[in-house]
């Protein structure tokens, strides 16, 4: 192809060892035939990067494939996007080269755990102040892989705030919400033994087969510890999601009353919080460590930051 009316620039954002063409409304392109001048293929692996391309890319760029391995976990939030809630979680990750942040989105967290090595296809990055980081979209995919290395050393991160509160649930409520998987409204008349449904937003409205509608969860569990005042907590999709696969394995998904039975059937429950007051983990005690209320972090000690060592 011939280029017209393009310019050339140095900033390097979609390849940290070349340059990038913008064009413009003016631009025009033209079919062409032999280079006169040498040239090479590009590389059947130019789409995988490595931490230390990213750390070199500007922001909004593609990122084909990566291999990471997950350190430990930053921040935990749940944000509203066009009028639905979707949780969020930053995890610090590294390979041999480097080390940056990853953002995952929603459906994808269930798959990522602190200590383990995946292939990421399709992520994007941003900035977070200087630092380039990484982020999941809707197309991202995410496979387990194994022998991911790390730096030598590893920069200090700030770890986010976790309390543990151990005591018996004296109050919950579940909503587990079907959700379009493709503009993430809810669904409030999803039926399960039908094959098709309609999207119920009327920006989307597409008509979709049933299994492909995603399960989100979102409530509130409200636990006495000893001695202590209740304690009232936000249920994060990540948190019940994580107990159902855990300890509900037989229990219908789409079933939150069966869910809120199941939880508080049991006589004592470990539950990590995080300074926003949402549930980032918990289980029945007997299925954990023992644990006390000296057991709870001070805040201050929580929020240091710590060196990432193997």
């Amino acid at each position: 192809m011939k280029f017209v009316d393009g310019r050339c620039v140095t900033r390097r954002y979609s390849s940290p060892g070349g340059f990038d063409v913008l064009v413009s409304s003016q631009s025009r392109l033209y079919a062409f035939g032999d280079l006169p001048f040498p040239h090479r293929a590009p590389s059947r692996t130019s789409d995988r990067l490595t931490v230390v391309d990213v750390l070199g890319l500007g922001p909004r760029q593609r990122v084909g494939v990566i291999e990471l391995k997950v350190l430990q976990l930053l921040d935990n939030q749940v944000v509203e996007i066009q009028g639905a809630s979707m949780e969020l979680k930053c995890f610090e990750v590294c390979d041999s080269t480097g080390q940056t942040a990853l953002s995952v989105w929603d459906r994808l967290i269930s798959t990522v755990q602190l200590g383990q090595c995946y292939t990421f296809c399709s992520l994007t990055t941003r900035k977070d102040g200087s630092r380039t980081v990484l982020t999941t979209t809707p197309s991202t995919l995410v496979t387990a892989t194994t022998g991911v290395g790390q730096p030598s050393s590893l920069r200090q991160v700030t770890v986010v705030a976790e309390e543990i509160v151990c005591g018996p649930a004296t109050a919950v409520k579940i909503v587990a919400k079907p959700r379009c998987p493709r503009c993430h409204a809810g669904q409030d008349q999803l039926d399960v033994k039908c094959s098709t449904h309609r999207c119920e937003s009327n920006i989307c409205s597409m008509l979709q087969r049933t299994p492909a509608y995603l399960v989100t969860y979102s409530g509130v569990l409200i636990v006495a510890p000893r001695d202590v005042n209740e304690r009232s907590m936000a249920l994060t999709n990540s948190a019940v999601m994580g107990f159902v696969k855990e300890f509900c394995v037989a229990c219908n998904v789409h079933d939150g009353p069966a869910l809120e039975e199941t939880i508080m059937a049991l006589p004592e429950l470990v539950v990590s919080v995080n300074a926003e007051g949402l549930v980032v983990h918990f289980a029945p005690a007997m299925a954990m460590a023992d644990c006390s209320l000296g057991d709870i972090p001070d805040a201050e000690e929580a929020s240091t930051s710590y060196l990432l060592e193997d």
